[in-house]
Formats: C-alpha cells, sequence, structure tokens
C-alpha cells in the first residue's frame, strides 16, 4: 500500500512527464520538421508543394496530437518525445 506521501510523489512525476502522443501521418511529421526553422506556413507550403490551408490544417492536427496550442510548445513537445532530430 502506498504512502500518502509516495502518491503525492507519484502525482508530481506524472504531471512532469510528458504522455503519450497520438501518432502523426507523414505528412504531419513533414510539417512538424519544418516548425522549427521559422519558415511561414506559406513558405512551408512552397517547399512542401502543397496549399497554405493544407499546411495550417495539419499544423492544428499536430498541436491537437501534441496537446499544444503554439508553434513553439510544438517543437518543444516533439523534441521531448524523440520526434524532431
Amino acid at each position: 500500500m502506498a504512502t500518502p506521501f509516495a502518491r503525492r510523489v507519484a502525482a508530481v512525476l506524472a504531471a512532469i512527464r510528458p504522455g503519450p502522443v497520438a501518432p502523426l501521418s507523414e505528412r504531419e511529421r513533414a510539417v512538424l520538421e519544418l516548425l522549427p526553422s521559422l519558415l511561414s506556413a506559406g513558405e512551408i507550403a512552397d517547399e512542401l508543394t502543397v496549399s497554405v490551408n493544407t499546411v495550417k490544417s495539419h499544423i492544428r492536427s499536430i498541436y491537437g496530437k501534441l496537446g499544444v496550442s503554439t508553434r513553439r510548445d510544438a517543437v518543444c513537445r516533439a523534441q521531448e518525445h524523440g520526434l524532431l532530430t
């Protein structure tokens, strides 16, 4: 039986460890790889030869799967999970 202290320590550890990430599609991974480059969504679209709306859709999906709401947080979370090299 865990003590109250052990339960609190476990709760704190669970809070600071990144949780599992939903799998990203191949195209989402391609967009994610370009997020640290500071290219705009339009520039990423040009690089991947897709529309800017497609890139924005992938970025929203990436944010949702990583549980973040900013580009910087997405890059940090992706690095924590080994999704970026």
